[in-house]
């Protein structure tokens, strides 16, 4: 279990975003007409967002030690400072997102804005720069991450490199003990890539991060400010979105699946004369393996059917799921307004994409362990073995499902219900998160107004942003002191090996015993 972190980190499947975005918010008021989003702008918010910190008293001298110059805040050095990829082509910060059709509306771009983050890999691959702007290395020859607290959650140089910023765990106390995975599951979380540091999930972080992006663009004097801010806040959907899906709210999510692995293990152990005799694998990378498979498959099933329904050919159930975004689910609504009065008289002047994604985290925890287990009730048993994985972008989903029969048919209908529960308060997040931006920026109707407001959105992710930076980098040098390395060597299990031996033993043994007592007994009987 040690070696679990996460190896899938898309929430849905990308056409999901969209059209979870698109659906949900028909009618709040984002038919007009978009014009296309000009280059210009992303520098206005950039050269906006460093001018401002020159400026402020409180924030000088340390944007002025990192940033000496306002060259030396270009798009590479925001992208670090938004805790992105600084390598990666963002859309909104240095690249064009030319896919809008004509005719477009603001919605149309907040909707396509949704599937960004995973399109541009802004999270992916994050790597850590030397002052020449060059990859570091450690003492192993490796490279680094820019926080190495993402490998916690993910590693580099795959898809799972993402999942530090696309999962939101619990605002709980971690426990690593199996018996708290059996139990509470929100709460089990290890370190399998870094043991000295935390564990960091910031799906929160980067919904409010690109909140106050939009705000700033909103509250800006620009062209196609409107486009841009809603191309923003699309963006922080995204976020949203992914841990909607309940299963981005567990690192691990259900026991059952490293019993499986344990099982595999031993027989594979067993049969390979624990490595000496034939290849050998770890628990943790044959459960990783089961929990992959199962995590793709509950998020590529549930997209085959929600196509279909849209397409009109989905039954019931898949016609539930788009039916359901559309619909407010009133005891969510109710936690949200619980979280929102925390920020004050006026949540709209507050962080409340931070506080909407931590409301919709600590409900949507209580459930990752059952999507895992609906899942599994109608996944081919297969799945749960060593020998068949589910692989997302070659196979199709509806061959590994068990067909559905008087047995199962609760399975399916649980695995429907928890899809379309999370649909259901996705899409009461995303109506109160428009309504609070519209709310702010009608309510900044005059030029003194807007620049109350922008200064406050500015003060407050410049501090948050700066925070995030020196925690990353004293993280990063306790790393550097003492990197963990890579052990690449074929795995062995002496133990294993040991137990084929005596396994040998008896089978060979006991047959010879046997007959040479039967020896003795007959030789005894004739004298």
């Amino acid at each position: 279990m040690g070696a679990c972190a996460p190896t899938v980190s898309h929430g849905y499947a990308i056409p999901i975003h969209t059209e979870l975005s698109r659906r949900s918010l028909t009618k709040s008021g984002l038919n007009a007409a978009a014009a296309p989003v000009s280059p210009t702008a992303f520098a206005t918010v950039r050269t906006g967002i460093d001018a401002f910190a020159r400026s402020e008293p409180s924030l000088k001298d340390a944007w002025l030690k990192r940033y000496p110059t306002a060259e030396s805040f270009d798009a590479f050095a925001q992208k670090q400072f938004l805790q992105l990829s600084a390598s990666s082509q963002v859309y909104g910060l240095d690249r064009i997102d030319d896919r809008l059709p004509a005719g477009a509306t603001l919605l149309d771009v907040l909707a396509l804005g949704a599937a960004e983050p995973d399109d541009d890999w802004r999270n992916r691959e994050r790597l850590a720069y030397n002052d020449k702007r060059q990859p570091l290395s450690d003492k192993y020859g490796q490279p680094v991450p820019a926080d190495p607290a993402l490998l916690n959650m993910g590693r580099l140089g795959a898809l799972s490199s993402q999942a530090h910023a696309h999962y939101g765990l619990a605002q709980v106390e971690f426990s690593g003990d199996a018996d708290v995975l059996k139990n509470e599951p929100r709460r089990f979380a290890r370190k399998p890539g870094w043991e000295d540091g935390p564990i960091i999930t910031l799906a929160a972080e980067m919904a409010q991060i690109h909140l106050d992006l939009s705000l700033i663009a909103a509250l800006t004097d620009m062209p196609s400010s409107k486009e841009l801010s809603w191309q923003y806040a699309g963006q922080g959907f995204h976020y949203l979105e992914d841990i909607g899906n309940q299963i981005h709210t567990v690192q691990v999510g259900l026991f059952d699946f490293f019993f499986d692995a344990a099982m595999e293990r031993l027989k594979m152990g067993l049969w390979s004369g624990g490595g000496y005799l034939g290849p050998m694998r770890s628990l943790g990378s044959i459960g990783i393996d089961i929990l992959s498979s199962h995590h793709t498959l509950s998020e590529e099933y549930t997209f085959r059917r929600f196509q279909a329904a849209l397409d009109g050919k989905g039954d019931e159930q898949a016609q539930k799921l788009v039916t359901a975004m559309t619909e407010d689910d009133p005891e969510f609504a109710k936690l949200l307004d619980e979280a929102l009065a925390k920020l004050g008289p006026h949540p709209e002047r507050g962080e409340f994409g931070m506080a909407i994604t931590r409301a919709l985290i600590d409900v949507s925890s209580h459930e990752g362990d059952d999507v895992y287990r609906a899942t599994a009730a109608i996944a081919d048993p297969r799945l749960r073995t060593r020998h068949t994985t589910f692989n997302e972008e070659r196979d199709d989903p509806e061959k590994f499902v068990v067909s559905k029969t008087d047995k199962n048919k609760a399975a399916y209908d649980e695995f429907f219900a928890l899809q379309a529960r999370a649909f259901r308060r996705v899409g009461t997040a995303l109506r109160r998160w428009v309504s609070l931006e519209q709310k702010a920026i009608a309510d900044a109707s005059t030029l003194e107004q807007k620049d109350a407001l922008r200064k406050e959105v500015y003060k407050r992710l410049i501090e948050r942003q700066l925070k995030m930076q020196a925690d990353s980098e004293a993280r990063l040098q306790q790393y550097l002191a003492k990197p963990p390395q890579n052990i690449t060597a074929p795995e062995h299990a002496p133990e294993l090996l040991v137990a084929d031996v005596v396994a040998v033993g008896l089978v060979a043994g006991v047959p010879m015993l046997i007959r040479r007592r039967r020896r003795r007994k007959a030789s005894s009987a004739k004298t």
